[in-house]
């Protein structure tokens, strides 16, 4: 019974070992994102709800009031969407295995982190990237 179970334990370190990095970054967003979800609730949810909120008041042209008296539906919209996007990092962390099989095939697809939030250490930039010094967005 030990036999099958540390050759099957082998059999999954050795594919998930011999996968290219694609899946292992992948895995590694996923986990870092579904880890500090808790903290994007509010982070994102605050930055992106104060946002929302100073749109709503230019776009009704009214006072500094409506912006108070938006914030926090908009708050509470925008924290549960991040809190959405941390399960959807913490599912796709769980179907990990599979996209290592998938990616030790010759044929396989090019298995890349999910682009929900980025500018993390997993996401890939381009070695001709840099920031367009005019307009400040990153190429």
């Amino acid at each position: 019974m030990n036999l099958r179970k540390t050759t099957l334990a082998a059999l999954v370190l050795t594919a998930l070992a011999l996968t290219s990095c694609g899946t292992g970054r992948r895995a590694g967003k996923d986990l870092f994102i579904a880890v500090t979800s808790p903290a994007m609730w509010f982070y994102g949810g605050g930055t992106d709800g104060y946002d929302h909120a100073q749109e709503v008041r230019e776009g009704l042209g009214a006072g500094a009031a409506t912006e108070v008296i938006v914030f926090p539906f908009t708050f509470v919209g925008h924290a549960i969407k991040h809190a959405f996007y941390g399960l959807v990092h913490a599912g796709d962390f769980v179907l990990t295995p599979l996209y290592g099989l998938a990616e030790l095939h010759p044929y396989g697809p090019e298995i890349k982190p999910l682009d929900i939030y980025t500018g993390t250490i997993f996401d890939e930039t381009d070695e001709g990237s840099g920031t367009d010094a005019e307009s400040g967005e990153t190429r």
